[in-house]
């Protein structure tokens, strides 16, 4: 419930953000995005007269398992809520990314300049231009995601935020924060790891690890594609191409073990002991959805769609087609409905394991 909340959260927030650049994008219109998002994780914690109080209980767990999956308790194995709560913050990285960035802009552009000159940054020295073309957006030059439409909109930047965005560009405090969710996740893993019960246990936490430390390469040629490290070019003699085609190769590892992971592990199928010629081969004997045909295939296709819809970023007739904003909002959007089903499935999959009846009211405990 909390998890299918904050969704809704999310797209809500994402269908402001939308809406308020149809106008154009300026300045004072990205504090407001920006403080939409501060207005929205405060209305977890504020005060609602009893009726409303009830409904949202939900709060109170949520901001628990929030504050322990920063500051988790090292003696005892990870809680299922907390793992949960962690992967969605982990579908939130990008969301990440773009709100430090749209700040770094925001405050550059009225003059709070996080830099050392008007020409390149504190962390940079000198840095070459950030790429930006106007009209129909080719920004992504850093972006992995929605900073186009998070920045942007569909109408040509202000000079002040063009420039501003050529130096936030080359940031790496943006992709710091991008990085901030999977190193949570894995810490989490190392401590359930060394509370295993037994070897077997304790070996797929380490692989867990590796699987959420996967998401390091991407993010670090994605930084070195968008010039944020200083004096790159003087220690390499790779240029943007290069970093940009191992920015893609490291995407398809992650893709791939995070995609895996997901049938395998979180979601218990591909069990080989399905009969081979009935309705369940390829997923596991107990099934709690089964009435419903075709779910679980649907939902590793659609897992799967999910999982690589990053890919457009690289098809030039996805991005003439659809724009880069919009093309943005889909994948966003997209992944919105993935965790969502994700959510699902692993909720479901860790009733089985646990032998919980669907009369219990209290399934795990936070």
């Amino acid at each position: 419930m909390m998890i299918l909340i904050t969704r809704r959260m999310k797209v809500a927030l994402s269908l402001v953000r939308v809406a308020a650049f149809h106008g154009g994008a300026s300045p004072e219109l990205l504090f407001a995005l920006l403080g939409s998002y501060v207005i929205g994780l405060l209305s977890l914690s504020s005060v609602l007269p009893e009726p409303l109080a009830r409904l949202a209980r939900w709060r109170s767990p949520l901001w628990r398992a929030l504050g322990r999956c920063i500051w988790p308790d090292s003696s005892r194995e990870i809680p299922f809520v907390e793992v949960l709560v962690a992967d969605g913050l982990t579908s939130l990285a990008k969301v990440f990314f773009d709100i430090t960035m749209g700040t770094c802009v925001a405050m550059t552009a009225s003059g709070y300049s996080w830099t050392a000159s008007e020409s390149a940054p504190l962390w940079l020295g000198e840095a070459e231009p950030f790429h930006l073309q106007h009209g129909n957006f080719s920004l992504t030059e850093a972006a992995p995601s929605a900073t186009a439409a998070l920045l942007l909109g569909t109408n040509p930047l202000r000079p002040g935020l063009g420039e501003a965005l050529d130096q936030c560009g080359q940031s790496p405090l943006p992709f710091l924060a991008w990085f901030v969710p999977f190193m949570i996740r894995a810490r989490q893993c190392m401590i359930s790891a060394k509370h295993a019960p037994d070897s077997t246990s304790q070996a797929l936490q380490k692989v867990n690890v590796l699987k959420y430390m996967s998401a390091a390469p991407v993010v670090f040629f994605a930084m070195c594609h968008g010039k944020a490290l200083p004096g790159l070019s003087t220690f390499t003699l790779l240029g943007p191409d290069d970093f940009e085609a191992m920015w893609a190769i490291s995407a398809v590892v992650n893709s791939f073990f995070s995609f895996s992971w997901d049938l395998v592990m979180d979601w218990g199928l591909l069990n080989p002991s399905t009969p081979l010629r009935s309705h369940q081969f390829g997923l596991r004997p107990v099934l709690l959805y089964g009435g419903l045909t075709g779910f679980y295939h649907f939902a590793i296709l659609f897992n799967f769609i999910g999982r690589t819809l990053w890919t457009l970023r690289w098809s030039p007739q996805a991005t003439v087609f659809l724009g880069t904003f919009f093309l943005a909002s889909l994948q966003q959007a997209a992944e919105v409905a993935r965790r969502c089903l994700w959510s699902v499935i692993r909720v479901e999959w860790e009733c089985v394991k646990r032998g919980v009846r669907c009369d219990d009211k209290k399934i795990f405990p936070v």
